[in-house]
């Protein structure tokens, strides 16, 4: 039998929520703060909808209750999953090709016929796919690259004696929060100079001013994943309660 592993990390995508309304000037900090609040808000949504999914379908599954483990690479994703489910079942529990594909082992005749694809799940919701590509872009987050597209980089762009031309504000806060695909590169990219140019200025010290400045989208980037904090549910996979459901937990 062949399947793919796939991680149930899809939900978090969908469940991002927004948060408070930002201050004047946000902090890099606030930031932070704020997409570890989206995420841990997502998280918990899409480890309620495992429990549910799990006591649906296999109501006589007895597990541990559902944690985050830790965020892993995306290209590295299929291998730490299928670890994690032979480390669950003390066993291997299956391989994974040179393409990509999850091969399943035979079940051993006293394993419970729950067993595998509970330890999938659960793997799937402890070790978290991080590709750089979330849809985070709360009001925090958009004052704060609002405030550095108005304010830090006009400043540093000013001193190298250029000028800085933004037709689409809009835009230059879009393209350094999402990643894009630009002219015939594969590969996304992050920058305010998707959608910003500089005048009055060679292009040597253009590429210097580039390289120098805050571009908030690089910024952005270095980032790296944001913090789910550690949640603990019930033995049964529970409810929620009100604040967790709500994103406002501690």
């Amino acid at each position: 039998m062949r399947r793919t592993v796939a991680p149930f990390a899809a939900l978090l995508v969908a469940a991002l929520a927004g948060c408070a309304a930002p201050p004047a000037v946000p902090t890099l900090d606030a930031v932070r703060a704020e997409r570890s609040l989206t995420m841990t808000s997502a998280w918990l949504r899409a480890a309620a909808a495992t429990e549910q999914y799990i006591e649906r379908d296999w109501p006589e599954a007895v597990y541990p209750p559902l944690e985050f483990e830790r965020w892993v690479e995306q290209d590295r994703a299929l291998a730490e999953v299928a670890a994690c489910m032979d480390g669950i079942l003390g066993r291997t529990a299956g391989s994974v090709s040179e393409g990509g594909i999850y091969t399943v082992a035979p079940r051993p005749t006293k394993e419970p016929t729950w067993a595998l694809p509970v330890a999938q799940l659960r793997c799937s919701v402890q070790l978290v796919p991080w590709t750089g590509l979330f849809p985070f872009g709360g009001p925090v987050e958009q004052e704060w690259v609002r405030h550095q597209l108005t304010v830090a980089l006009p400043q540093c762009v000013r001193r190298w004696g250029a000028e800085l031309v933004i037709p689409d504000i809009d835009a230059a806060v879009d393209a350094s929060i999402y990643a894009t695909s630009a002219g015939g590169s594969l590969r996304a990219t992050q920058s305010v100079w998707l959608a910003a140019e500089l005048r009055l200025v060679d292009p040597a010290t253009a590429q210097q001013i580039r390289a120098a400045c805050p571009d908030p989208g690089r910024t952005l980037v270095q980032l790296g994943p944001a913090e789910i904090r550690p949640i603990e549910f019930g033995p049964s996979g529970g409810g929620l309660t009100g604040a967790e459901e709500t994103g406002e937990g501690p």
